[in-house]
């Protein structure tokens, strides 16, 4: 495939961008710009978030691309030594495994990012690294990728884990890390579109949802680890659910 040809890393480099200013800014314009006083019933924070706080979110947002973007020509040299599981023959697994295997990657990604995550709270020396992300206490869609790059290089380790562990295929890989960026934005919007209102509600009282983790901002980090899902959260303890009107 084209993505894992000489040189192709240049064009990950731009998808990888493409990708997150299109839903961060899509998400952003929505919600803080086109539709705000629409939606100002589903703001989780009344306060609206300073221009200084956005600006750092994209600058770290930013770097963290950059860093995202200089280790996917790594992927393409582990690929080209043949020491990873990835393949290219749709028949060789069946089409059924390869959209298995998405909910795999969702499935290995929630408990890598809990446990990694948690971990940078309760570890002094690698919450100084993380404290960056929660400079935003009041999140927008920019606050997704908005890490300290030492921070970035504990949460792309994922990607190596995937690679390694089970067969993935290209176009797997690709949904994964589309629905895992809408998902990080969708979390850090700042708006409760889950609300008993919405019609994301019942989909399973599992789920992280945005004031899950825009709660897990507002108070410091103490509780509400998870990505996609509470699923760990619920299991250690560590899930707090505030109660809302809306």
């Amino acid at each position: 495939m084209f993505f894992f040809e000489e040189n192709s890393w240049l064009a990950g480099v731009f998808i990888i961008f493409f990708r997150f200013f299109l839903i961060a800014g899509l998400a952003y314009f929505v919600f803080y710009v086109w539709l705000k006083n629409k939606f100002s019933h589903l703001k989780i924070q009344g306060k609206s978030p300073s221009t200084n706080q956005i600006k750092k979110e994209i600058y770290y947002s930013i770097l963290t691309l950059l860093f995202y973007s200089g280790t996917s020509g790594l992927v393409l040299y582990w690929y080209k030594i043949g020491i990873t599981k990835i393949y290219f023959d749709i028949n060789e697994y069946g089409i059924v495994y390869l959209i298995a295997s998405v909910f795999i990657m969702i499935l290995f990604h929630d408990t890598y990012f809990y446990w990694t995550h948690k971990l940078m709270h309760s570890n002094k020396w690698l919450y100084r690294f993380h404290k960056i992300h929660h400079s935003s206490q009041n999140p927008t869609p920019w606050a997704a990728f908005s890490f300290h790059p030492a921070e970035a290089f504990i949460s792309l380790g994922i990607i190596p884990l995937i690679i390694f562990v089970i067969p993935t295929h290209p176009i797997a890989l690709i949904i994964f890390l589309i629905i895992m960026t809408i998902y990080n934005v969708v979390i850090h919007l700042g708006y409760e579109i889950f609300s008993k209102k919405s019609i994301f509600h019942n989909i399973s009282k599992w789920k992280n949802t945005t004031r899950d983790h825009d709660l897990h901002h507002e108070i410091g980090g103490r509780f509400n680890y998870g990505l996609y899902f509470s699923i760990w959260d619920r299991m250690m303890g560590t899930y707090l659910e505030k109660r809302t009107k809306v």
